[in-house]
């Protein structure tokens, strides 16, 4: 039980000590050829240990204990420093510095080594220009391409000599290279001319490796309903090919090949796109054209993503002034009109309220008259007949039907009978 716990209280212990060391990271960058120090503080209890990048467990010492143990590496007693000269590719990793002294004290180192000292982008088709020190005197331009090595390949391909001590460019860069008196002018880059290019003086120790990383250009062109979209390709359009990604559906279609034009019959291109030198044109533009015109070269390398936008189409401001004047004479036409008729209506409405109160009226007057005379008429033809007995003994009758006299002719009204 005892040993158990002197286990446990030992690992316990072992834990928390281990917890306490604190490994401080530090990044450096290093150029090819360049001397990297690396500081040690104590040389008599110190010890440095590489980890290189491509195969970490194939680590080595460098310094122990004041001992330098391996070739690539350099003591300087008075700094206290640990050197790497001339670093290169198989220099990157990770460099561990313990001091047996303080434990707690790890410094881990991790470089990082780049082909070149001054890396410079430049688009498609410009002019890369590479910076000379006329101290150096004579020189000698060298230039590697930017493609890896295999993994598989041990042996890597010389590099291409550009300029010699005399100045003169080789045969196929004759036309491209301009030199100056403080740089080399490389003109018309591609694809094919990105990597490293070196300047190495009469000794052939390298001055100056400078980096070339070729883009494609990136155009946004926004055009309205009609216009044509002009596409500059950088080089002769028999040395291209161009694809259309339209916005309707991401699809790639080939659409030129070697300045030859790929166009399908029902393509909506068709009569509208044509290729002059190193120019393409696309005439009277539709919204339904959107999308991405890629540019590249034979070895597939972009020269340019042209994206297109296309305004929707828009009447002229003539005709746009014109049919609102028209508009607004229709509206005030059109309100004319719907006044006219509300008061017609308006009228119309008290005509006919005004002919039922008219025809209401009549009907009860006439009801009451036809009633009046009906009783006239009955008392007249009671009292017709009464008086119809003794009409032959007298000369004149008299009737009076609600105060209203016949007189015979010729008798004298108001005179008895």
């Amino acid at each position: 039980m005892s040993i158990t716990s002197v286990a446990v209280i030992s690992t316990l212990l072992c834990s928390a000590w281990s917890s306490t060391i604190k490994a401080k990271d530090e990044h450096r960058t290093a150029f090819f050829g360049e001397d990297v120090h690396i500081p040690v503080p104590a040389l008599d209890t110190s010890e440095v240990l590489f980890k290189p990048r491509v195969e970490p467990v194939l680590e080595r010492v460098l310094l122990r204990n004041r001992t330098i143990l391996d070739k690539r590496a350099k003591l300087n007693d008075h700094i206290s420093h640990l050197i790497l000269e001339d670093v290169g590719e198989e220099d990157e990793g990770t460099y561990v510095v313990k001091n047996s002294a303080a434990p707690a004290d790890v410094r881990r180192i991790i470089l990082v080594v780049r082909d070149c000292a001054l890396e410079t982008v430049v688009k498609y088709g410009d002019t890369y220009h590479i910076p000379i020190n006329p101290a150096i005197g004579p020189y000698t331009l060298e230039f590697r391409p930017g493609a890896l090595t295999p993994v598989n390949q041990t042996t890597e391909e010389p590099p291409v000599i550009l300029l010699n001590q005399t100045g003169m460019p080789m045969e196929q860069y004759e036309n491209r290279l301009n030199v100056g008196e403080k740089r080399v002018n490389l003109l018309l880059v591609t694809g094919a001319d990105e990597g490293s290019y070196t300047i190495k003086d009469s000794d052939e120790k390298v001055r100056l490796r400078a980096c070339l990383n070729v883009k494609d250009h990136q155009i946004f062109e926004h055009l309205d309903y009609g216009q044509t979209l002009k596409i500059k390709l950088h080089v002769d359009h028999t040395k291209v090919k161009m694809v259309y990604i339209p916005d309707s559906d991401h699809k790639e279609r080939l659409i030129m090949d070697q300045g030859e034009l790929t166009l399908p019959v029902e393509s909506v291109f068709e009569g509208r796109a044509s290729v002059e030198g190193s120019i393409f044109y696309l005439k009277k533009v539709k919204v339904s054209d959107m999308g991405v015109f890629r540019v590249m070269d034979f070895s597939g390398f972009r020269i340019a993503d042209v994206y297109l936008h296309v305004e929707p189409y828009k009447l002229p401001q003539l005709y746009v002034a014109i049919i609102s004047l028209l508009s607004l004479l229709a509206f005030l036409l059109l309100v004319c009109l719907l006044s006219c008729l509300i008061k017609v209506h308006r009228r119309a409405e008290r005509a006919r309220k005004i002919s039922l109160i008219a025809q209401q009226a009549g009907k009860g007057d006439g009801e009451a008259f036809r009633q009046v005379v009906h009783e006239v008429y009955t008392r007249f033809t009671e009292e017709s007949t009464v008086q119809s007995t003794w009409e032959n003994n007298t000369e004149s009758t008299e009737v009076e039907i609600k105060g209203l006299e016949v007189s015979k002719p010729g008798s004298v009204p108001g005179s008895p009978i």
